[in-house]
């Protein structure tokens, strides 16, 4: 049986409204706000709330993951949908999905490899994309059956206000209004993570802005377990963002460094695998306040981790060959590097589409 390095569903549940940007200085160009906005938190903002709360020898053994969300009223864990899923609104507006998409190989220049529906038909024009499924429903995926989508369950509240001095409580000068982009949660959803420790519930400082979330562990739900063990039969999804790569080139499949010219795993009797994603998003975290000086004090200035692009959660890979190990035995090597492995922040957590159901 292969060791998941999670063991704990971290639910933090804010107590008024999360940030989801720190907001852009007001511009012509992003009057609306909506430009810089970033939600919800990746993993990263979890582990710098567990490394408070440990010791530093714990922190080279901790993993996180996500985003997800936890839905209290149906004791759901969310995950994020698929693109092979093929989304339509029925009478009530309410998304689903009944139809799927499928690699096909190619035959010759006129009829080139790549995703198209199942069944045959013309994919729907201008399609919902993204949203979530409840962690009960990922065996059906692989099937024609109906499966219901989730909305994100926040609501965006952007408002104004100015940068105040830092003497006295007047606007810092021209160029000094920003527009804040605040998320209030729907009552019942709270946000999930995956972690490896577990720390008491109670209150605590979350992300870049220092909101009070309330905080709840629990043992990780059974089925995702099972999931997490099985071996990735293609086609696979990622539920989290995944990042690949070398330092100063973002890449969208795994590059293995053990060699000095790198070498892409995923490529098999030199075909490449069949990535069907959506555009890349920006991703880039604190590294924290930096080495403690001798006289026990932390330098004021703040790291922050090199940029780089992510492929989105729900992207999906075809390899052929072999199905893949599962996500918990890929050799660190796959992963980008920067002081630690980007591995522990669990990024392109993978799942199998083509799951047998529990027994």
């Amino acid at each position: 049986m292969t060791a998941i390095p999670f063991q704990h569903l971290i639910l933090l549940e804010p107590l008024g409204l999360l940030y989801g940007s720190s907001g852009r200085m007001l511009s012509p160009q992003a009057l609306t706000g909506r430009a810089a906005e970033h939600f919800p938190p990746d993993s990263p903002a979890l582990a710098g709330l567990l490394a408070g709360q440990l010791e530093s020898g714990s922190l080279r053994e901790l993993f996180t993951a996500g985003p997800f969300w936890f839905d209290s009223t149906s004791d759901q864990l969310m995950l994020p949908a698929p693109l092979t899923l093929l989304q339509e609104r029925d009478a009530e507006q309410k998304r689903q999905s009944r139809r799927r998409l499928a690699w096909r190989e190619g035959d010759g220049a006129l009829s080139p490899a790549g995703w198209s529906p199942r069944d045959g038909e013309d994919p729907p024009r201008k399609a919902p994309t993204g949203g979530w499924v409840a962690l009960a429903h990922w065996p059906r995926l692989i099937e024609d059956v109906a499966v219901p989508i989730h909305e994100n369950p926040w609501q965006a509240l952007p408002h104004l206000h100015p940068r105040l001095r830092d003497d006295e409580r007047v606007s810092d000068g021209d160029g000094a209004l920003f527009l804040e982009y605040g998320i209030a949660l729907k009552a019942g959803a709270c946000l999930a993570y995956l972690s490896s420790h577990q720390v008491p519930d109670g209150l605590y400082r979350f992300g870049g802005e220092g909101h009070l979330v309330e905080l709840r562990s629990s043992p990780l739900p059974s089925e995702l377990l099972r999931l997490l063990q099985l071996p990735l039969t293609p086609p696979f999804a990622l539920i989290t963002p995944g990042l690949w790569g070398g330092p100063k080139l973002s890449l969208r499949e795994p590059l293995d460094t053990t060699s000095r010219q790198g070498v892409h795993p995923w490529h098999r009797n030199g075909q490449p695998p069949g990535i069907l994603t959506d555009k890349p998003r920006p991703w880039r975290h604190r590294l924290g306040a930096g080495t403690t000086r001798a006289d026990g004090t932390q330098p004021g200035r703040r790291r922050l981790s090199r940029g780089r692009w992510a492929v989105p959660a729900g992207t999906c890979y075809l390899v052929t060959g072999e199905p893949l190990p599962p996500w918990a035995v890929w050799p660190e090597s796959w992963f980008p590097r920067e002081g630690f492995s980007f591995r522990q922040l669990g990024t392109a957590l993978a799942l199998p589409l083509k799951a047998p159901p529990p027994g």
